[in-house]
C-alpha cells in the first residue's frame, strides 16, 4: 500500500488498480479507494479490463472510480 501511495504521488497519471478477493470491511475498502483509482472485486474483472483499455487509449475520465461493495454476514 505504501508503495502504491508513493508511485501515485510521484505520477498523478498513473492508473492505480487493486483487485480484491475475499471479504474486506467497508472501512478498509474506502481507505483503499482513496489510494487506488480502481478497487475491484475479482468477479468484475471484465469491466476493469474495459476501463483499463479506455484509459490506455487516452480516456483520463477513468481515473478515480469507486465501486460500492456490499458486505454480507457469513
Amino acid at each position: 500500500m505504501f508503495s502504491a501511495i508513493n508511485w501515485k504521488g510521484k505520477s498523478s497519471d498513473l492508473l492505480a488498480v487493486l483487485v480484491v478477493d475475499g471479504q474486506w470491511t467497508g472501512e478498509i475498502l474506502r481507505v483503499m479507494a482513496n489510494v487506488f483509482d480502481y478497487v475491484v472485486p475479482i468477479g468484475r474483472i471484465d469491466e476493469l479490463v474495459q476501463s483499463i483499455e479506455a484509459y490506455l487509449n487516452g480516456d483520463r475520465k477513468k481515473l478515480k472510480w469507486l465501486i460500492e461493495f456490499r458486505i454480507k454476514p457469513a
